[in-house]
């Protein structure tokens, strides 16, 4: 095969001085012939056609694929694109039930816009596993849920549709980065669906609109077919009304699929547990012997609002009724999750979305890269101040601190095993999801920093398991005033806001996450708990 174009000097001297290596005299030619043996590498490869599942058009046809324009159709600006999916006669065990996606996650046929605007004219041509597995136990697939741009920011307002709306009140955020999910879900849009979490993307947004969000065990449910930000923090998973219709989608879309590599230890999908079974059997019982843990840590963060706290305490409180006992246990190096987030966050993702994805094996959405790269300035401008930030902090990391993520990655693992430590002691540790309720959206002229500072330590107590992989999960459990600083009229002293409760669990025991949610779902209506000043 012939080199389309050879090597040029300039590109030799250009990837040298990109490594910071001076040439030795008289090597020019040999690196040039060397580069041109890498161009002929690659030019073999590129001009191969890929390899990806392929998807069964005519057993689950996408019919009615459109963008909603008009308010009427998208109050919340929550859909990204609407889609109808469906097998001819479905069955399974979420046979009926209405879903939703992330629009992270490929669905053949179906546009996909990362939230951005910064690249366009993307479609898909393969689903994800998790959306093969919903059609095949009997899902009906509405379409896609909007998210944040380049699946960027716990906030719901850099969506290129406009600002992401809360299920509970106009003009404060919905969360992020599965904002769209939450909206949808919250509002009875939809049933149910799968959001994106790399540190609190699926509880947060659930958290915010008053549902039931669980993260899995890293690895449980595979993340094919569904772009990355770093492929040590990925995770999908279910977000619904009900703790029962979340392990239901949980036991759809879990298992091993043979191709991604994140699902080190997953069974198989023959093999994973009976989750709803489990789920029904363990209503017969009360939670008499059962352990639970309220983390101290996870409601010391500087921003916690009282009002949350204080739901949240009370909510643990009546674990007691049901028999469990409840103690507070601290794990200190809790705090530190934060630090080690945003270094591994910004690190990875940053590198991740200049294409640079390496040591995995899995599958590879080469066509999504092909629209993106390279960036341009137009680009960046459209991409939000989240995605610019972390571009800024993961080029200035590596440079400055080229250790910084390896050990940030060691310390995941001490953090997780401090908490494997107190979790031989307790079934489950509990503390609130996020530390505030829904913020207002960030305005369109705010600068880069007050993006980061609008919704201070969002991802303080989901960041962690996302590190370490434990399955944690969110239900509501109460409602609260709005900060203080979002309260702009008379009006705003009405405004409710869900709070949610995390409840993390041992590695794989997702098990005994949903039946401790479940039990306290069934004995409370979250939705008659509502706070002012602490007082109910």
């Amino acid at each position: 095969m012939s080199v389309k174009k050879p090597v040029q000097e300039n590109e030799v001297l250009a990837a040298a001085q990109r490594l910071g290596f001076t040439i030795p005299k008289g090597h020019k030619d040999d690196y040039k012939i060397l580069l041109s043996k890498t161009d002929k590498a690659c030019q073999t490869i590129l001009d191969l056609p890929d390899y990806k599942p392929i998807p069964d058009f005519s057993a689950y046809p996408r019919k009615n694929v459109h963008l909603p324009t008009s308010k009427e159709d998208n109050p919340l600006k929550a859909w990204a694109w609407r889609a109808d999916i469906v097998a001819e006669n479905p069955e399974g065990i979420i046979k009926g039930k209405t879903v939703c996606f992330k629009d992270t996650i490929a669905v053949a046929g179906v546009p996909l816009v990362f939230g951005t605007n910064a690249f366009e004219d993307y479609t898909p041509d393969c689903d994800a596993t998790v959306v093969t597995r919903v059609l095949e136990n009997g899902g009906t697939v509405l379409g896609k849920g909007a998210c944040e741009n380049f699946s960027h920011g716990a906030n719901s307002s850099s969506s290129p549709y406009g600002p992401v709306e809360n299920a509970y009140a106009i003009g404060f955020s919905a969360g992020g980065s599965s904002s769209g999910c939450g909206a949808l879900i919250g509002s009875g849009a939809v049933d149910m669906g799968i959001g994106g979490d790399q540190g609190g993307s699926i509880r947060i947004p659930a958290s915010l609109n008053g549902i039931v969000g669980l993260k899995p065990t890293f690895g449980l449910v595979p993340y094919t077919g569904v772009l990355t930000s770093d492929a040590g923090t990925d995770h999908v998973g279910p977000m619904a009304r009900t703790v029962l219709d979340t392990a239901a989608l949980l036991q759809a879309i879990a298992g091993y699929d043979g191709i991604d590599d994140r699902q080190l230890g997953a069974p198989l999908s023959a093999n994973v547990p009976h989750y709803v079974s489990d789920l029904l059997s363990a209503r017969e019982r009360d939670l008499k012997g059962i352990r639970i843990g309220v983390l101290k840590e996870g409601f010391e963060d500087p921003a916690m609002m009282q009002s949350v706290a204080s739901v949240v305490r009370e909510s643990v409180d009546k674990y007691r009724k049901l028999g469990a006992v409840v103690e507070e246990v601290s794990v200190p190096m809790h705090k530190l999750s934060g630090s080690m987030l945003h270094v591994i966050n910004k690190f990875a993702s940053g590198g991740t979305r200049q294409g640079r994805q390496v040591g995995r094996r899995g599958l590879y959405m080469t066509d999504y890269w092909e629209h993106l790269l390279p960036w341009t300035q137009e680009k960046y401008d459209k991409a939000k101040y989240f995605v610019t930030g972390t571009a800024m902090s993961s080029e200035y990391g590596w440079s400055k601190y080229p250790t910084a993520y390896g050990k940030a990655m060691n310390l995941s693992r001490q953090l997780g095993d401090e908490y494997n430590a107190i979790l031989n002691k307790y079934d489950v540790l509990i503390m609130p999801t996020v530390c505030q309720p829904a913020r207002r959206h960030i305005p369109p002229t705010a600068n880069p920093l007050a993006w980061t500072e609008v919704a201070p330590g969002i991802v303080s107590n989901t960041g962690a398991s996302n590190l370490t992989g434990h399955p944690s999960m969110t239900i509501p459990v109460g409602f609260t005033p709005p900060h203080p600083d979002d309260v702009q009229s008379p009006e705003d002293a009405d405004v409710k806001l869900p709070v949610g409760m995390m409840i993390m669990g041992k590695l794989w025991d997702e098990a005994s996450v949903l039946k401790i949610g479940d039990a306290w779902e069934r004995a409370n209506d979250w939705k008659q708990t509502v706070y002012a000043n602490g007082s109910h």
